[in-house]
């Protein structure tokens, strides 16, 4: 059986919780041959919470900074990311295409349900013996994508790019009738001026699942990136906005369950 040779070091009080973890789960009957496990979708059966699942994020890629990003938004979903690096390679395992979760005894529900936030993952038993999960990114390498969350869970500030006046005013109250909450209304502290746009939507990474639901409220809204670290949404009105389409069509289509292919 071919290992990594490589055991991630929790610290004492993150062994302690994957151990009581691993004294519920009652996978023993359920383990998998030490091969890649491969099923349609990834379906634990034992629920564990996020925060007691310890994860060592690994790049196997050619993207730099990888393993940082995933590492960041697992910590965002609740996860304990205890490392991030390059995958080591010190074996002739192939790299994955999409993601490759491994797990040692007693580790196999917790992989399951890391399996439920990437895309196309395998599974692979490395025979381990703590209860560290190791995540390997390859260079397709997807997180699911999260449902954006209700209204009410949303900060948004609303600001005027045109020359309307009081336009930003009366759509945060739009946007508070629908459950949102708004923070800062007028004009764009940034100065833009896009004549050809309908509304751009500001973010950053820990924001995104929020400006999706934002963005459901504005059709044409287009999606900007920035560089904030909290979730907090901007939605700036150009010159092109007309109206928000009506409250009851901005609802999110269903996001898929994300499913695991052995490649």
């Amino acid at each position: 059986m071919r290992t990594r040779g490589r055991l991630a070091l929790l610290t004492t009080a993150g062994l302690m919780a994957g151990s009581m973890v691993l004294a519920g789960c009652g996978d023993q009957e359920a383990a998998p041959a030490k091969k890649p496990v491969c099923t349609t979708t990834p379906t634990p059966t034992v629920a564990i919470p996020a925060s007691y699942i310890h994860v060592n994020v690994l790049n196997a890629s050619d993207t730099q900074g990888l393993a940082g990003q995933v590492g960041t938004a697992l910590s965002w979903r609740g996860f304990q990311v205890i490392s991030t690096a390059s995958d080591p390679q010190d074996d002739n395992r192939p790299t994955p295409t999409y993601a490759e979760i491994r797990y040692g005894a007693g580790g196999y529900q917790m992989a399951l349900t890391l399996a439920t936030q990437v895309e196309h993952a395998t599974l692979y038993d490395d025979s381990r013996t703590n209860p560290s999960i190791d995540l390997v990114l390859g260079p397709s390498f997807q997180l699911a994508a999260l449902p954006p969350p209700a209204a009410k869970s949303v900060t948004v500030n609303v600001y005027n790019t045109t020359a309307r006046p009081g336009l930003a005013t009366t759509v945060g109250k739009e946007l508070r009738a629908r459950g949102f909450k708004t923070d800062r209304v007028g004009n764009d502290p940034l100065g833009s001026f896009n004549p050809e746009l309908i509304a751009i939507v500001r973010y950053g990474a820990k924001g995104e699942p929020a400006a999706r639901r934002v963005a459901l409220s504005v059709e044409g809204a287009k999606l900007v990136l920035d560089g904030r670290t909290d979730s907090s949404v901007d939605l700036v009105l150009d010159y092109r906005f007309s109206g928000l389409v009506p409250a009851a069509q901005a609802t999110a289509p269903p996001v898929p369950k994300p499913s695991r292919t052995c490649s």
